[in-house]
This record gives structure tokens, sequence and C-alpha cells, in this order.
């Protein structure tokens, strides 16, 4: 019988001599390896900003709290997906709105999301599976269309002036679609480093966001790390 192991990490002596340098320097916790790797991963991701939390559903949720989403909000999921891609909508306060998969398919069914937005739709959180990007070109045109549903809620929302796409990307951290790459595409997308994933740090993840007219990058990265506290 073939024994085939469980998504083993790939680790090897440079990255144990890292993790003995880090603990060597007192720095346990995030520190200043840790600010060098979201420069590093914002550059990979094509974004100006990363911030690094202490795992994807961290950084779903705190997005959300970026944008102001709360009680009285809706929040389309698909139906297919970890718990954690909805929980954070509940943790919020917002109503999750599911939304079935196609035929054939593991994406959400953009035929049904789009008749799922209402004027109370503040966000959309589409799940990456397998390493697979969603139809973001499809999501966007969705998105753009129902503009005028659209009531914003804060001074975020109404800059961006329509409902908010926060990929999930704990499955996509390097991959691309028609020569864009994760992180670069969705307006918010956060990444997983959890021991299964395609980069480790045993636990962690991060946020990255693209530019929002007439809203600073630092503003944002300040409100993250003062919610992660």
């Amino acid at each position: 019988m073939m024994k085939v192991p469980f998504s083993p990490p790939d680790i090897g002596e440079e990255e144990i001599a890292e993790v003995v340098d880090t603990v060597r320097s007192g720095w346990i916790t995030t520190g200043p390896k840790t600010k060098a790797f979201e420069k590093k991963l914002a550059a990979y991701c094509r974004t100006d900003t990363v911030a690094c939390l202490n795992s994807a559903t961290a950084c779903a949720e705190m997005a959300l709290r970026v944008l102001g989403i709360g009680p009285g909000d809706e929040v389309i999921v698909p139906a297919y997906t970890y718990t954690a891609s909805a929980s954070v909508v509940d943790h919020v306060g917002a109503t999750i709105v599911m939304v079935d998969t196609a035929p054939d398919c593991f994406e959400m069914d953009y035929d049904q999301l789009e008749r799922a937005i209402t004027p109370r739709t503040k966000a959309i959180i589409p799940v990456d599976i397998a390493g697979v990007l969603c139809d973001y070109d499809r999501i966007f045109d969705i998105v753009e269309r129902k503009r005028s549903l659209f009531t914003p809620a804060s001074p975020i929302q109404e800059a961006m002036g329509r409902v908010a796409v926060v990929a999930d990307g704990a499955h996509s951290l390097g991959a691309t679609r028609k020569g864009k790459i994760a992180g670069e595409i969705a307006d918010f997308t956060t990444f997983s480093f959890h021991a299964v994933k395609n980069l480790t740090t045993g636990e962690g993840g991060a946020v990255t966001w693209r530019n929002i007219p007439g809203v600073d990058n630092a503003d944002i990265y300040k409100q993250l790390m003062l919610l992660s506290l």
C-alpha cells in the first residue's frame, strides 16, 4: 500500500536556521522579520502594502471591519468553502448571504450572485478553491452594474462607491489569471500560512489590497495593526 503524506511542509536547513536566528534575536512575535516579509510579499503580489496577522480568518474579519461593515449589512459568500469565509461575517455582526456553486464547478454561480445583491450588500467574499482564481472580471462587472443599489456607510465605502470584493485567497498565493496574480485583483485579498498551504509559517495570514483613490494605504495599515490588538 502506498503511503501518501498529508501536505508535508517544505522546510529545509535554511528555514530552520532562520527560525533559530529569530528565537535568538528576542523577537518571538511580530517584529522586524515580519515587517520585512510584508514588504517582500507586497512586491510579489504587485501591491503597495501587506499586513501580516495571526491567521487568514483574522485578516478577513479585519478587512470587513476596515470597510466599516457591521449590523444591518449583508455579505455574500459561496456555499462551498471553509467555515471561516462565512463566520467572519457573523463576527462583525453582518448577515451571511450564501450563493450556491455553479453546475460542474467549484466557483459560486455568478448569475445567482448578481440576483443576491441588494441595497444592504456591502461585500462579496469569493473563494479561490484549490488554487484556481475566481472569474474576477465577471464579479467586478456585476458589482459595477449594481452601483445604483449601493449606499455607502463609511468613508472607505464612499471612496469605493460599490460593493467591495474581499477575496479568500487562502489557497491561491502565487496563482495567476490573465496575467494578474492573486493579491492584485480583488479589492482586498487574504492569504493563509497554515501548515497545509502553499507557503507556510506554521500559522498566520496576510491581507493585501488594491489602491483606493482618496484612501491612504498607511491609514488602512494602521487600522489593521490597531484592530489586531
